[in-house]
């Protein structure tokens, strides 16, 4: 059984508040976020029969969510997990388990330190809930979670993605000025978007430059910031969907990678994921080419993955992604327009579900002031997890189609 491009769709969305320290609890942000896409696809919560939940230990938010499916599971592929969830919502309506599913991401990481107060104001979660637990400690996605070099000392995302910089500027003579173009262009899209973190305050090149460093070659304006917010996405045929209330956003294509492969053969710092076959994957179902993308949006918490993920996706040359950024061709006008709503680094930070949220919005034409022109292939993608070594990250591409 295959996809047929565009014969499944989001049907319906909806995005709480995004922002650092809203104070609301993380299951509160799930429950306005489902209300919020139930109400943008004019369906009630009868009308959902399959749930799936991407914040760690959500199973039984379907009695606080009011919510009576056929299943309701919780996944968990870091930052690739939203697209995995609509793949798994897919996958669940194709082999007849249901008809509409609910994708599901709520999440207050600067608001709580969960892992360090087991009464956390989310009792699905009480150790975390970004990630697997074993007796209250964390042991999957949180800030120590990056496979057995925490041992030695190598702590965190930033640590883990600073290798993939370093051998690229090795490799291709890319410069910290490379990476601040992204943060840049990245922020005067933010800057322009209500909402965003980075609303009403650009930044210069020399911004970035002055801006502290934390773990070479990283400046903090390399990195994102965790935010809390919800989101959450109703995943239902494209036939049912066009009955409904909102514009359907189609699904054409998907595919997955995992860096494990490249751990093998050593090439895990060359290669920021194993994207090759998630590309290959989701742009054969869909019929498409790089060219044909209209707009991109893709996962980035730290500047050298956008960089990286513009080579591999065939949008440049390898090594050529931080001129291609300083050129101006990711940002308003350009070849192609990416994360046109500030990504994680300068809009929220959702998991995933920013690229996920952005994508839809520029193909229902609810981009804004950073609306993209005629907008209709959508190219998003997610990144995250690991298999226990630093770097090995899983990867998702999908396709979207304005309908």
């Amino acid at each position: 059984m295959s996809l047929v491009p565009g014969a499944l769709a989001i049907a319906g969305m909806g995005v709480t508040e995004q922002g650092r320290r809203l104070g609301v609890p993380p299951r509160e942000l799930r429950r306005v976020a489902l209300e919020r896409a139930l109400d943008d696809a004019g369906i009630t919560r009868r009308d959902v029969d399959g749930y799936i939940g991407t914040s760690g230990a959500v199973f039984d938010d379907v009695r606080h969510l009011g919510l009576a499916p056929r299943f309701a599971w919780t996944m968990q592929a870091g930052g690739s997990t939203a697209i995995w969830s609509v793949l798994n919502a897919i996958g669940a309506i194709l082999t007849g388990q249901a008809a509409t599913v609910v994708c599901v991401y709520g999440a207050a990481p600067s608001s709580t330190d969960q892992a360090a107060n087991p009464a956390s104001p989310d009792p699905a979660a009480p150790a975390t809930d970004n990630g697997a637990t074993n007796g209250g400690v964390t042991t999957g996605y949180g800030s120590f979670g990056y496979g057995y070099p925490r041992m030695y000392g190598m702590i965190g995302a930033a640590a883990a993605h600073a290798f993939h910089a370093r051998r690229h500027m090795h490799n291709y003579g890319t410069t910290s000025r490379d990476l601040g173009a992204v943060a840049v262009t990245q922020r005067a899209y933010a800057a322009r978007r209500p909402g965003t973190i980075g609303y009403g305050e650009p930044i210069s090149i020399d911004d970035h430059q002055s801006s502290r460093m934390v773990v070479d070659p990283f400046r903090l304006l390399d990195c994102c910031r965790d935010t809390d917010g919800g989101v959450a996405l109703v995943v239902t045929t494209t036939e049912r969907a066009r009955d409904l209330r909102a514009q359907p956003v189609l699904v054409l294509g998907l595919g997955t990678g995992h860096n494990i492969r490249n751990w093998w053969t050593g090439e895990v710092f060359d290669l920021h994921d194993d994207i090759a076959p998630a590309a290959t994957t989701a742009f054969g179902q869909a019929g498409l080419t790089a060219r044909d993308v209209d707009v991109a949006s893709l996962y980035d918490p730290f500047t050298i993955s956008p960089i990286m993920q513009l080579e591999a996706y065939g949008f440049c040359e390898p090594g050529e992604g931080g001129p291609f950024v300083s050129s101006g061709a990711t940002g308003p006008g350009g070849l192609v327009p990416t994360n046109t709503g500030g990504g994680q680094l300068s809009g929220f930070y959702a998991t995933g579900f920013t690229a996920v949220a952005e994508g839809v919005w520029q193909l229902r034409g609810e981009g804004g002031a950073t609306q993209v022109a005629d907008a209709r292939v959508a190219l998003v993608s997610g990144h995250g997890g690991n298999g226990g070594v630093q770097n090995t990250w899983s990867h998702a591409t999908m396709l979207l189609g304005a309908a």
